[in-house]
């Protein structure tokens, strides 16, 4: 008779020891601590789309230590949200806030989904600095994959090996998606990048894609060239000369590879100049930026610049000779053809203008307003320009001197009332202390990244020098280039240290504190500072200041304070010295020509609503017209000042803002912190937890 045979079964028997050993890690686990959750996604899409994966990281990881047993505090840390791992720990406030906590004794542990989550550090300089603060803490460390108590010296294997790891997937990943293509890029082959106008790509060999000139756009871009030249490098006047044209690039013709068209730097989604619409739909106009770029890429001179860095010169056909480019190139480019930084010709630096609110003043339009220089009036004016992408044109300005007068006289005022303040320098002196005491303990994040990379260098240049060890010849290059990298970033690190120390004297907590020492006579001591020492004292206590152009002989100017001097808005009217100094139209000229010589002066002032008397009555002189209206009088008294000085707008303003043209100086008044600047600050400064709600929002229930 057969004996039975034994069938082996391949399910896992849950063995006594193992449930013992599974039961052991909880039993150590420290859950009665506090603990922190650690997020982090690379990039802001990312954050934006990968709402699950935050679920993940948070919501769901925390409910996973719940059912642990955990029963201490648990804080989520989500600051880094959208910054890549490979950054340093001192510029990622989450990870310096965390490490804060675990130096403080307040956690006994830090969780993250994955180790790759805390770090990808391809130097394991982040790795091995949290590690040994967790260990000097006594802190676990814990993962989906893994608690690491770091006491022990297999977990801190473990731990930096799954560190090495997630920074070789990230190389890896960079070579897989994108080593061919930079190898392609270092040959002078096409690499994917966006075109530029002027060529296109040669798909005939699929393998050595390469710029062939596209006449229909060439024949633009040397146009562009030649008149730059011609215009003597004025560079504003071909804007507006492009910006007169229907449109500059001419849509491709129908034999062109719908590839060529769409990787097309002018049909990307956004900074394209695709006409999407009207009787010019499918043809391109650039922005002023987008011909500035056009006219400082060497490209045109046969260049090509690999991804990897460098150049390859005669790679394609040219289109401009090269002194012409060099003309145009000189004159635009911030940066020289060796990449190092260049004042382009004719640039007047916004240094080189004297004026207090030029770092701070804007229009109505959230625009900033600059200062220039008039050549022949011998003044400085804070000029506001409007238009569109290719030209500006003017619209009001304001005298540099006079704005300044108006505004440090409210400026002292509001010091003034600070000097009866008991507690404003507590108040400064405790944003000093808190201010110094981060960037103390930035600068000692800083200095461990420092030691840390250092010992590693050390242990790797022991091994190199020890001859017992049998390295072979690839391991002792691939030890040679990490030392060569280490040292790079020990470089990198202590240049970050000592710009750190540099950025003491531009503290904002410092120049308020400067401001107080100089309280009792500031106004007395103004003059004697230096230019820039003026400009700082201003950017420490304003936020913003506004100029509005509100009527003819009005101007409005909002100075919003920041915490320092108190939330809150000071508005002034300013009256001009003159009215309207604006060109005189065709059709304001014909109106005049029309009624002057009959009409009542009211009804004048209220066919031209924007012109002050005077300015009607030199107008009319000069066009030789004359009143003729003999004894009969006007409807009231035309040669006051007030009536000289005033049109029909400016004195239903004065009406609706209850402001009088006869009080010499600015009329003030205080608000609270205006919707402008609130509205400013939603468009401008949304942080990245609003965009995760709106992400969020986004999503079906």
């Amino acid at each position: 008779m057969k004996s039975k045979r034994k069938i082996r079964s391949i399910k896992k028997e849950n063995s006594a020891n193992q449930k013992a050993w599974t039961l052991g890690i909880y039993e150590e686990f420290p859950k009665d601590a506090d603990g922190v959750i650690y997020v982090r996604q690379s990039s802001l899409v990312q954050m934006q789309k990968n709402i699950h994966s935050y679920e993940m990281q948070t919501d769901k990881f925390l409910e996973h230590f719940r059912n642990m047993g955990c029963t201490g505090h648990i804080e989520t840390i989500a600051d880094d949200e959208a910054l890549s791992g490979t950054l340093d720990i001192h510029n990622r406030p989450g990870m310096t806030r965390m490490i804060k906590m675990i130096e403080s004794g307040k956690v006994g542990w830090i969780a993250a989904v994955a180790v790759n989550r805390f770090t990808r550090d391809p130097w394991l300089i982040t790795p091995g600095v949290l590690m040994k603060t967790c260990y000097n803490h006594d802190v676990w460390i814990a993962t989906l994959r893994m608690h690491f108590n770091l006491k022990d010296p297999y977990c801190q294997r473990v731990f930096m090996l799954e560190a090495e790891e997630a920074a070789r997937h990230l190389e890896w990943m960079k070579l897989v998606l994108g080593g061919a293509r930079a190898t392609a890029s270092s040959n002078g082959y096409y690499d994917g990048r966006w075109l530029v106008p002027g060529y296109i790509v040669d798909r005939t060999d699929p393998l050595r894609k390469k710029y062939i000139v596209y006449e229909p756009h060439a024949t633009v871009v040397k146009w562009l060239f030649r008149r730059f030249l011609e215009l003597d490098g004025n560079f504003y006047e071909l804007g507006r000369e492009v910006d007169k044209m229907p449109f500059l690039f001419p849509m491709f013709e129908s034999w062109v590879d719908p590839k060529n068209i769409s990787r097309f730097a002018g049909s990307r989604k956004r900074g394209g100049s695709l006409i999407k619409e009207g009787p010019y739909q499918g043809n391109y106009k650039p922005s002023i930026h987008g011909i500035r770029s056009i006219l400082c890429n060497p490209v045109y001179i046969g260049w090509w610049l690999p991804l990897d860095g460098g150049v390859v010169e005669n790679n394609h056909e040219a289109l401009v000779d090269e002194a012409v480019f060099t003309y145009a190139h000189k004159r635009l480019s911030s940066h020289d053809l060796n990449g190092e930084r260049q004042k382009p010709l004719r640039v007047t630096r916004n240094g080189e203008t004297k004026g207090v609110l030029k770092k701070v003043l804007r229009d109505c339009n959230d625009e900033p307003m600059y200062t220039r220089y008039v050549t022949n009036e011998y003044n400085t004016y804070y000029t506001s320009l409007s238009g569109n992408s290719l030209s500006r044109s003017y619209e009001y300005s304001v005298l540099v001197e006079r704005l300044d007068k108006v505004f440090l006289e409210k400026l002292f005022e509001r010091l003034e009332a600070l000097k009866k303040l008991d507690d404003w320098e507590d108040r400064i002196e405790e944003r000093l202390t808190t201010k110094k005491a981060a960037r103390e303990y930035k600068e000692n994040l800083m200095r461990k990244s420092i030691t840390e990379a250092q010992e590693k260098r050390s242990a790797i240049m022991g091994m190199l020098s020890d001859k017992e060890l049998p390295l072979t010849k690839q391991m002792r290059i691939d030890y040679v280039n990490e030392c060569a990298g280490l040292e790079k970033k020990i470089k990198e690190l202590q240049e970050s240290l000592d710009a750190a120390d540099e950025e003491d004297g531009e503290d904002e907590e410092v120049t308020l504190y400067q401001i107080h020492s100089l309280l009792p006579n500031i106004a007395e001591k103004w003059d004697k500072l230096s230019f820039d020492v003026r400009l700082r004292f201003v950017g420490a206590v304003v936020q913003m200041a506004v100029l509005e152009d509100v009527a003819p002989s009005w101007l409005k100017l909002e100075i919003h304070w920041k915490d320092a001097i108190g939330n809150f808005a000071d508005v002034g009217y300013i009256r001009r010295t003159s009215c309207n100094r604006t060109s005189w139209s065709q059709e304001e000229e014909a109106r005049l020509r029309e009624i002057y010589p009959k009409e009542d002066a009211a009804v004048i002032l209220q066919a031209l609503p924007e012109r002050s008397w005077k300015s009607i009555m030199t107008r009319a002189e000069r066009m030789g017209i004359k009143r003729d209206r003999g004894r009969k009088p006007n409807s009231f008294n035309v040669n006051t000042e007030v009536s000289l000085s005033s049109s029909q707008k400016d004195r239903e303003f004065e009406e609706a803002e209850g402001v009088s043209p006869s009080v010499p100086g600015p009329q003030w008044r205080l608000t609270s912190r205006s919707l402008r600047l609130t509205r400013r600050r939603s468009r401008r400064v949304q942080s990245r937890e609003h965009a995760l709600a709106s992400a969020l929002a986004r999503q079906p229930a």
